[in-house]
This record gives structure tokens, C-alpha cells and sequence, in this order.
């Protein structure tokens, strides 16, 4: 099947997504979701696919959402759907039953971070930028990212990351835990692919129950966390707070 927002092909078991939005630093929109839902419903139901990779095409890995996206939010026009609703869109990926990387080989912030959280493994370019920096555009952490940065790094330093919105390089982001692995960044997909290969020298079956297991109470607190975070995050749209850091965001 052949996608516009995004780029999927298959090789010795190890299918690769590429978010495929390179003049926009791969900047989410509901459509891109949407296809990433459809490959998510695909690799499930491929019993030939042993590991998923993420990635982005370009320089970047996600900027996060767009910037027309952002501001029509604090504008109240165009379309205003829950926040909830955009989050599952990409957080499918917490539903796809083999491993999954993230292979990060750019800049990876706000719910463009978000997604190389909701994978089970990351490889990072050691000169990425990478962080949650909602709280610094005047809004609402979204994207489960209040629940999957303290599974990764522990409360304290979740709550720094959160609290601050500063964005940290690879170095920093693999010394805190968020990483498996760094890399210079024209090493990042080899690296992602060489850990995809250690995983399929293992038991396929073997490795789909171990992560049913890993993650056997995930659903109803993941669940839980966007609920929160979308009810929060529409409240901060309407503040002035958001009108002010998004308009600043946009014109840089």
C-alpha cells in the first residue's frame, strides 16, 4: 500500500516507517496519523514482520505538530477536534505487538518526541535535540508524555523535563535513559537496524509474549494519562499564555 505522509518498506522482517515530511521537520498532522494507524493495523496482522523501526526523512526525526495545527488552536478555527483524538492516532504504535525502535536522526520535540517515546527502544543521533518543551509554548503536555518520560527516566527528572521544556542533545538524552543507544547521526538507521537484527536472531514467538507481558497493564493507565492530558491541554489553548507562545514559535 502506498502512503502520502509517510514512507513503509519491508526487509528480512524489519519493516521501517518513515514520517516523510522533510520541509516541514516531519511536523504531525491528522492525516499522518491516520496512515500510521493503517500500518500499525498491517504489521499486527504480518506474521512475516519481526521489528518495527520509526524514523524521519531529512534532517529531522518529528518537529511535533504543525505549526498551522498549533495556532489554529489557539485561534479557535479550522477544525477543533479533542486532544485525545490526535493523540491515539500516532500512540497506535503502543499497540503494535512486535518490538519497536525509534530511530531518532534529528530533532525530536514536543509530540514529535512523544512518538520515539511511545516506541520500546530508541537509538539516538548524539547531536539530536530531543524534549518535551510544551510548558515553554504556554501549553499542556500531551501525547501520553506525562506517562511514558517517568517510566524512562524516574519522577525527579520526568518532572525537570516536563517543568523546564528544555531540550536536551543525544549525549544528554542516552546519559538520562532515554536512549539505548547513541551514535553520530549518519549512524543512527544502521544502528537501528543491527539492534532490529540482534532481535530477530530470537524466537519470534517467543519475543511477541515477552512484550504482551511487558507491557500487560499498559492499556488502562496509558488510557488514563491522554485523559487527563487532553482535558488539561484544551484548557491551556484557550489561555493567553498559549496565544503568546505559539504566535512567538511561529514567527522564529
Amino acid at each position: 500500500m502506498s502512503y502520502e505522509h509517510i514512507v513503509v518498506n519491508q526487509t528480512d522482517g524489519i519493516v521501517t516507517l518513515t514520517l516523510n515530511h522533510p520541509e516541514t521537520l516531519n511536523a504531525m498532522s491528522e492525516e499522518m496519523g491516520e496512515e500510521i494507524t493503517t500500518v500499525v493495523r498491517e504489521v499486527n496482522q504480518n506474521k512475516t514482520a519481526r521489528v518495527l523501526i520509526v524514523t524521519g526523512a531529512g534532517r529531522a526525526f518529528c518537529a511535533g505538530g504543525s505549526k498551522s495545527g498549533l495556532q489554529n488552536r489557539t485561534t479557535g478555527t479550522g477544525r477543533r477536534e479533542p486532544p485525545k483524538a490526535f493523540y491515539e492516532r500516532f500512540l497506535t504504535l503502543r499497540q503494535v505487538e512486535i518490538p519497536t525502535i525509534a530511530a531518532i536522526n534529528g530533532p525530536a520535540v514536543g509530540a514529535g518526541f512523544c512518538i520515539a517515546l511511545a516506541c520500546d527502544m530508541r537509538v539516538i543521533a548524539s547531536t539530536a535535540k530531543v524534549g518535551l518543551n510544551f510548558t515553554r509554548i504556554g501549553i499542556h503536555p500531551g501525547m501520553a508524555g506525562t506517562y511514558t518520560t517517568p517510566l524512562l527516566v524516574g519522577m525527579a527528572r520526568a518532572c525537570e523535563m516536563i517543568f523546564t521544556g528544555r531540550l536536551y542533545s543525544g549525549d544528554e538524552a542516552f546519559a538520562m535513559g532515554l536512549a539505548n543507544r547513541v551514535v553520530p547521526a549518519e549512524q543512527v538507521l544502521e544502528a537501528a537496524l543491527s539492534l532490529a537484527h540482534d532481535i530477530c536472531g530470537s524466537a519470534p514467538i517467543a519475543v511477541r509474549l515477552a512484550k504482551k507481558a511487558l507491557y500487560h497493564n499498559d492499556a488502562a493507565r496509558l488510557d488514563a494519562a491522554i485523559e487527563l492530558e487532553s482535558e488539561y491541554q484544551a484548557f491551556t489553548w484557550t489561555t493567553e499564555d498559549s496565544k503568546e507562545g505559539i504566535a512567538a514559535m511561529v514567527e522564529k
